[in-house]
């Protein structure tokens, strides 16, 4: 598994924290400030214009990986003050976690890493790092469709097409159309 940092702003429950859970588990290592966090990582950052994708893997592999763990309310004043060069951003995914459950986008530090190292190819250690958590097995009935098709893509404009033809069939699914429509 490549070298994964997080840095913890602090401003949520600690008794919920999954990043705080995953450090004690050893499966990340936690920085104090965005200044630890090394410039060379990839930054999953949820406001990138470019998606996470397989192409991704090399550079995680030799770079690591760098998640911030912080409030979604302070999200992007936090992610302003992070140097990285490389960000990605994950695609459409739903919350697994009770504390966001079902809902789209907003995924704990947890799942973000579950899922960026699934699309990456290391599927394995993305069930490892679930495991520490009761709500994992919610977050991939959810997500396991999309995972896979994700992780079997090879470039991120791939992995935004999948996304957006879930977003329409999604989309579809809300509004059929009516019977109306014919006449």
């Amino acid at each position: 598994m490549p070298k994964i940092w997080v840095y913890r702003k602090g401003d949520d429950n600690p008794h919920a924290c999954t990043a705080l859970r995953l450090a004690k588990a050893g499966e990340v290592q936690l920085v104090r400030s965005v200044n630890a966090i090394p410039r060379s990582s990839l930054l999953l950052d949820p406001f990138s214009q470019y998606a996470l994708s397989p192409a991704d893997a090399d550079f995680v592999e030799r770079h690591g990986m760098a998640l911030v763990d912080c409030s979604w309310e302070h999200a992007e004043l936090v992610f302003k003050h992070v140097e990285n060069r490389v960000r990605r951003a994950l695609p459409f995914l739903l919350a697994g976690n009770p504390v966001k459950q079902d809902q789209p986008i907003n995924l704990s530090t947890a799942e973000a890493l579950a899922a960026a190292l699934y699309i990456l190819g290391w599927k394995d250690q993305a069930i490892r790092v679930l495991t520490h958590f009761k709500w994992a097995g919610h977050f991939l009935d959810l997500n396991q469709s999309l995972l896979d098709k994700y992780s079997s893509c090879l470039t991120s404009k791939e992995v935004v097409e999948v996304q957006l033809r879930e977003l329409e069939r999604r989309r579809d699914a809300r509004n059929p159309p009516s019977v109306l429509d014919g006449i």
